[in-house]
């Protein structure tokens, strides 16, 4: 991006505000321009909101499902559950026996 300088008369709590984004900018490491495009839309083109922003109930709910049912459900299972495995309950991992409590 080819950088311009622009002089233009603001209110002083503007000219505050934009102080302030070019000092947080600095922090990051990301330029002021990283900072403010995203807010303002170039062209008279909308910036697409994400769809986490955007969404209805409802529209998670539909994608939600539609994410579900792109998966095969003949996936075998590849977790062990059993108690064994969750509880340690396998004859390796015991210390003592019902006689020792």
């Amino acid at each position: 991006m080819n950088a311009q300088t622009v002089t233009i008369q603001v209110a002083p709590q503007v000219a505050a505000i934009l102080d302030t984004l070019q000092k947080r900018a600095e922090a990051e490491g990301v330029s002021l321009d990283a900072l403010l495009l995203p807010l303002v839309p170039l062209n008279g083109s909308e910036v697409e909101r994400p769809f986490y922003e955007t969404a209805t109930p409802e529209e998670w709910i539909r994608e939600l499902y539609a994410w579900a049912e792109s998966h095969d459900p003949n996936t075998p299972v590849i977790l062990d559950d059993s108690r064994e495995v969750i509880y340690g309950d396998d004859e390796h991992s015991r210390h003592h026996t019902t006689s020792d409590i």
